[in-house]
């Protein structure tokens, strides 16, 4: 049995899981791009002294280079798993979904060591503290998402599972 049967949230809203898994892959795919552009912006010498910045005062020269191509690789790999979601959501195979699901799930993560280390450093920098509630409820959000698209896994894992009834008792 699915977590969800539909997909709303106050940017994506449709009566199924289906419909919801695309318009999610359209989502992530289009903040792939929108962060990939803002990494390329401060890998090329932009700023990168706020805050709540990922790369906050990294070294232009040095650790922002290889973080900076470590992020652009995964986002560059959740646009690619986006399209195959999409393809194996159409065709209905569910090895097309688990790229997808694996890479969010890595980005869920990082965000959620993310969020706690800017409020581990709210001795210090106090607005941390809005910094950190901004990206808990984008990391909530992302959450929904990926129960979404996981919903529909499960839909799909129950329609090609075998139902099998053994009729002869041993």
């Amino acid at each position: 049995m699915p977590v969800l049967e539909s997909c709303w949230s106050p940017c994506i809203w449709s009566s199924d899981t289906k419909s919801g898994s695309k318009a999610v892959a359209v989502y992530t795919a289009a903040m792939s791009i929108v962060l990939i552009t803002f990494i390329a912006y401060q890998m090329s010498g932009g700023d990168s002294t706020q805050l709540w910045n990922p790369l906050f005062e990294a070294d232009v020269r040095g650790s922002l280079q290889v973080f900076g191509i470590i992020f652009i690789v995964i986002l560059i790999g959740l646009i690619v798993s986006s399209i195959f979601m999409v393809i194996g959501i159409n065709i209905w195979m569910r090895g097309f979904i688990l790229p997808w699901l694996f890479i969010m799930g890595l980005i869920i993560a990082f965000q959620l060591v993310f969020g706690l280390w800017l409020l581990g450093g709210y001795y210090i920098y106090l607005d941390a503290t809005f910094a950190a509630l901004i990206d808990f409820l984008w990391l909530a959000y992302n959450v929904y998402c990926w129960l979404c698209v996981f919903s529909q896994y499960q839909i799909i894992l129950e329609m090609q599972s075998p139902n099998i009834e053994i009729l002869v008792e041993y």
